[in-house]
């Protein structure tokens, strides 16, 4: 026999039940939610390239720039070297006649210088003993006249005679170096007769010329390693055994008469 509390406890139970179903049902009549949508994987991480391997992408990309320039220029290189081998070939006839003219007139200086020499010593044998003898530092003696160059010899007995302008003789940067001149090389030894002049490796040839107030100036035609070139040279005497040689460059070399012996 069930009893009064058993059913009133049934009985107050029974909307809690039914609450309870209903919402189990709910849920499970509930749609499912959508499911999330995929991500796409990220790319894998490239690895960085090294510095060094970029440095030689960037110089092989100049080096085919470079080639590529070389190409398209080629032509043109070819075309000027042809045009400069055809300019030269038309020009050799003409070099070749210049070459032959330079060395015509160097040779040409060479003899005259070498026959006016020759013409003035023997002038100064056959005056030899009109003239007294010099009257300088005894000290600035030449070699002896068989130890000389011909035009050596003829300047210094030129000078001795009084034969010619006032600049002509040997001259030097000191009395010292009187007794070396073509004994051995001089750059400062400077032989002068009315028509040559000779300095170390050149020779010049000239037109006698008188000083005026002690100077005199004269253009020289001077032949040196082979080349021929016009020079416009000074003499200027402050007193007869002191020289002052100076060209159109305002360079200028003081220098002292040397004398043959006695």
């Amino acid at each position: 026999m069930v009893s009064i509390r058993t059913l009133l406890l049934t009985g107050a139970l029974a909307p809690v039940i039914l609450l309870a179903a209903c919402e189990d049902e709910k849920v499970t009549q509930a749609p499912a939610p959508p499911p999330a949508a995929e991500q796409p994987d990220p790319p894998p991480a490239q690895p960085e390239k090294p510095a060094l391997d970029t440095a030689r992408e960037g110089l092989d990309k100049l080096r085919d720039a470079a080639n590529q320039a070389l190409k398209d220029a080629q032509p043109a290189i070819d075309k000027a070297r042809d045009a400069a081998e055809q300019a030269l070939k038309d020009a050799q006839p003409t070099i070749d006649k210049l070459g032959a003219s330079i060395g015509e007139i160097v040779g040409k200086a060479r003899d005259d210088f070498e026959r006016a020499t020759e013409e003035l010593e023997k002038r100064l044998n056959e005056l030899q003993g009109t003239k007294p003898a010099p009257s300088g530092d005894p000290a600035a003696t030449l070699a002896a006249p068989e130890k000389l160059r011909t035009d050596t010899r003829a300047a210094a007995k030129a000078a001795d005679a009084g034969l010619g302008p006032a600049y002509v003789g040997v001259w030097v940067a000191s009395v010292a170096d009187c007794a070396v001149v073509d004994q051995k090389p001089l750059e400062t030894a400077t032989v002068i007769t009315p028509t040559t002049l000779r300095r170390h490796d050149n020779v010049c040839n000239m037109a006698e010329t008188p000083l005026a107030d002690g100077k005199a100036t004269v253009e020289a035609q001077c032949v040196g390693d082979g080349e021929v070139e016009t020079r416009t040279i000074t003499f200027t005497l402050p007193s007869p055994d002191r020289l002052t040689v100076s060209g159109a460059q305002g360079a200028a070399s003081d220098l002292v008469r040397c004398h043959l012996p006695q």
